[in-house]
C-alpha cells in the first residue's frame, strides 16, 4: 500500500468532500481517502497493484458537475 498526498484546487465544502470520497472509494485499489480540515490537500491510501497515481488524478479531475484540479 502507497500513501499520496495530492494538492487539489477547488475544494469549497463538506459537500464537495464526500463527493470526492464517495468517487475514490468507489475506484478498484483505493482503500482510504481523508480530506485536509483547510480543504487544500487530500491524502490517498492505494494499492499500486490496482490503480495508479494518474488515474487517481483523472478520478479527482473528472467528478461530475465539480470544478477540482490537482495542483502540481
Amino acid at each position: 500500500m502507497k500513501e499520496q498526498v495530492f494538492a487539489v484546487d477547488g475544494i469549497m465544502c463538506p459537500k464537495c468532500v464526500k463527493k470526492i470520497r464517495e468517487v475514490l472509494l468507489q475506484q478498484d485499489g483505493i482503500s482510504q481517502v481523508e480530506v485536509s480540515d483547510d480543504y487544500q490537500s487530500v491524502t490517498i491510501l492505494f494499492d499500486e497493484q490496482r490503480i495508479i497515481n494518474d488515474t487517481i488524478k483523472d478520478s479527482i479531475e473528472t467528478i461530475e458537475g465539480k470544478a477540482f484540479k490537482i495542483i502540481t
